[in-house]
């Protein structure tokens, strides 16, 4: 008798079964062989997306010729720059046009040398091959767009009416054999004015004390009269103090909102002085050394330009008498300086500011506090005297700020970035 779970065969079933894994495995196998030709044939081959070593290198070459293309323009664009600088006699000439590159390759760009609004420069590395074209830009009607501050809030913005005007700015390197040009180009504008609503500034309540404190808004070297205080709150004055300026001395409970946290950010990253501290007091510091006025009322001149940062991480930072310097004083917390105390420029202070002690203090400049300011509240002189040039300088030596960036694969002279329709507010 037979076994009956003894077979000498495979029912159909079974046999279907097993050439389908069968099949699973030659394709499985199949797949592999393809996948290393293929990654091979990759290697080799430019066309299939992997390009070979020498391709990657020409290409690196060609970005770095194109960037050094975006740099040269940039480094002429600032003011006080050596060497050939850009002439933008009219920056809001919308057919201004300037050129960086051979002769030849400029009037391919549409360079023409009888043409009042072009101007060409040669190349500062002759041993790169681009040319550079930079432009006005500007908005869909035909106006030449600014980056400047033109709601007094303290952070710059796109405009037509406030700053300084935007460059586009494009690059191109050329490599060899016909390879295809490298194209950059980025929206540049030289970085934007401080815009001081007072000699002094503040959020908070403001108090001005003492027959010796001396706060004039009035334009020591300039043309650009402002009210001696201005603040968001109300101002208080005890002992005849001298306060002047135009439109009024004093302006209290103004809608006008500074985001001075904003500024300290933009300079400390600047800053060639840096403290990180906690309810520091410290000795007297020398930051440069003003050029003192004929008399503590009379303005005075500056000597070095640097930028000091204080971190006081969430406290303050008192100076004590003697302390000195020239440029923008940045203070991320409360400042309080106490006894003599001089500075040309500007400072802004996150938190409230207090000046007292014996000893004058000069500021020639202008003050802005986030917070409250007191002013004279012991024996000793407080001038602040508004001085539109000792604003300005801290801002016009900075190179050009980047404002946007791409990669071109057109002929269009301008781009995306040549024309602009809306308003943009630079990010907090």
């Amino acid at each position: 008798m037979k076994n009956p779970y003894k077979r000498s065969g495979f029912t159909p079933i079974e046999m279907l079964a097993a050439l389908f894994v069968l099949s699973l495995v030659l394709l499985g196998f199949g797949s592999m062989v393809c996948s290393v030709v293929h990654s091979t044939a990759r290697s080799k081959d430019p066309s299939l997306g992997m390009r070979f070593a020498p391709g990657k290198k020409g290409e690196k070459n060609l970005y770095r010729a194109a960037e050094a293309g975006l740099l040269d323009a940039r480094s002429r664009l600032q003011a006080g720059a050596s060497g050939l600088s850009i002439h933008d006699p009219d920056p809001s000439n919308p057919n201004w046009t300037a050129f960086i590159g051979t002769e030849a390759q400029t009037i391919e760009k549409g360079y023409q040398s009888h043409n009042r609004n072009h101007y060409r420069y040669d190349r500062r590395d002759s041993a790169l091959d681009y040319v550079v074209t930079i432009r006005h830009k500007v908005d869909g009607s035909g106006k030449v767009l600014k980056w400047g501050d033109s709601d007094k809030d303290g952070r710059p913005e796109e405009n037509t009416a406030e700053g300084e005007g935007i460059y586009v700015i494009t690059s191109e390197a050329y490599g060899e054999n016909g390879a295809t040009p490298q194209r950059l180009q980025i929206e540049a504008a030289l970085a934007p004015r401080i815009n001081a609503l007072a000699a002094l500034y503040a959020k908070r309540e403001t108090s001005i004390q003492g027959a010796s404190t001396f706060v004039q808004g009035f334009d020591r070297c300039g043309n650009l009269p402002l009210p001696g205080v201005l603040s968001m709150e109300g101002v208080r004055l005890n002992g005849n103090p001298s306060v002047g300026g135009f439109p009024s001395a004093i302006v209290e409970y103004s809608p006008s909102n500074i985001d001075v946290q904003y500024l300290v950010n933009r300079f400390k990253k600047r800053a060639n002085f840096q403290y990180n501290v906690n309810s520091a007091t410290l000795p007297s510091r020398d930051w440069g050394v003003p050029a003192a006025g004929r008399t503590q009322h009379d303005p005075s001149d500056r000597t070095f330009r640097n930028i000091v940062y204080f971190n006081t991480n969430g406290t303050y930072v008192r100076l004590c008498a003697g302390s000195r310097g020239c440029g923008v004083l940045a203070v991320e917390g409360d400042f309080l300086v106490h006894g003599g105390f001089q500075w040309y420029g500007i400072i802004l202070v996150t938190g409230s500011i207090t000046f007292t002690g014996g000893g004058d203090k000069n500021v020639t400049g202008a003050v802005m506090a986030g917070g409250m300011a007191s002013l004279g509240l012991v024996e000793g002189g407080v001038n602040i005297l508004f001085c539109s040039r000792a604003v300005h300088d801290q801002t016009n030596h900075l190179p050009p700020v980047s404002l946007g960036r791409r990669e071109v694969f057109s002929e269009s002279p301008e781009g995306d970035l040549g024309r602009s329709g809306g308003v943009k507010k630079e990010k907090k």
